[in-house]
């Protein structure tokens, strides 16, 4: 998959079918997307390229209300090429590029700099200065300069409208299933695993330690959880919070793997959140702590076994 982050660098297509979006989460209504645009340059002899921004917009416009983000940048890269898309427009988003009408967007990149035949978009998009364009705006403007316009969704599982913001509710509500059939695949948390106190290890449970790098963190407690690593998924249970037993002052996010004696200080994890089996508490001592924790992985086993 090519990665563009240079208008100017980019190889002129005989027939370019560009799918338009922010794509956090690379959920099922944006894989929608992604395939439709798959489709049609399939089908025309093209090429399809997903377009996105780096910073998501609000992260420059509205810091303060920004949403957290469900995937890493790198992270969203990846899931945007198992899509099976040719190639990523990565635009760096900028109070200049911000101001843009979305008439002057559209003319300016969509079609100066891209050359887009086909362009697909999600029923709720929107482009331009103030978010002012929309879906039947994007159809009009393919109109004037000369391009198709295909409009996907809403998609729906469940009765529910598949959205970022969807995703981002059901992740701070614990529901890491609801999460999982909105996104397609189980949520997940990405960073390198780091020392800890090494508490786990003294009542019998050591953990890996996960400097996380992904915004968007479910509440604290207690989860079912496989860790990915390079040559499989381990199955695992996780714990997010504060370790208030031990009266901890900085918040963790550590997972015990069944059966597993690797060093794995310095590897980049990939910590699959399966379903939230409780909340955490405060034991009065480790051993009432550990005791928990074999109920809790006599739950987990049985999750994970029909996971």
């Amino acid at each position: 998959m090519e990665i563009i982050r240079d208008l100017g660098a980019l190889a002129r297509h005989s027939y370019p079918v560009t799918a338009i979006g922010n794509f956090d989460g690379v959920h099922l209504g944006h894989r929608a997307i992604l395939k439709a645009a798959i489709d049609h340059a399939r089908a025309a002899g093209g090429t399809a390229f997903a377009l996105t921004f780096d910073p998501l917009p609000a992260k420059l416009l509205a810091p303060a209300r920004a949403p957290r983000l469900i995937l890493t940048p790198h992270d969203k890269l990846e899931m945007l090429r198992l899509s099976g898309i040719d190639g990523v427009i990565v635009l760096n988003f900028t109070l200049e590029l911000s101001s843009l009408a979305p008439r002057d967007f559209v003319r300016d990149y969509l079609r100066g700099k891209i050359g887009v035949r086909e362009v697909v978009v999600g029923h709720s998009v929107s482009f331009g200065h103030n978010r002012a364009g929309n879906a039947a705006m994007m159809v009009e403007l393919g109109r004037e300069f000369g391009f198709d316009t295909d409009v996907v969704g809403p998609i729906k599982i469940g009765g529910i409208e598949v959205s970022s913001t969807k995703v981002r509710e059901a992740i701070a509500a614990g529901d890491m299933r609801g999460a999982a059939r909105l996104l397609g695949r189980y949520h997940f948390l990405r960073g390198p695993v780091v020392r800890g106190r090494e508490r786990g290890r003294t009542i019998g449970y050591p953990t890996a330690n996960l400097d996380n790098e992904t915004e968007c963190i479910p509440p604290d407690g207690v989860y079912a959880a496989r860790v990915i690593l390079g040559d499989g998924a381990y199955p695992s249970i996780a714990s997010i919070g504060m370790r208030p037993t031990f009266s901890e002052s900085v918040r963790s996010i550590e997972a015990h793997i069944f059966d597993f004696t690797r060093d794995l200080y310095g590897t980049r994890i990939k910590l699959e959140l399966i379903e939230r089996i409780r909340p955490e508490r405060k034991f009065d001592n480790p051993d009432a702590l550990k005791a928990q924790i074999a109920l809790d992985l006599s739950k987990v086993r049985e999750i994970l076994s029909a996971a």
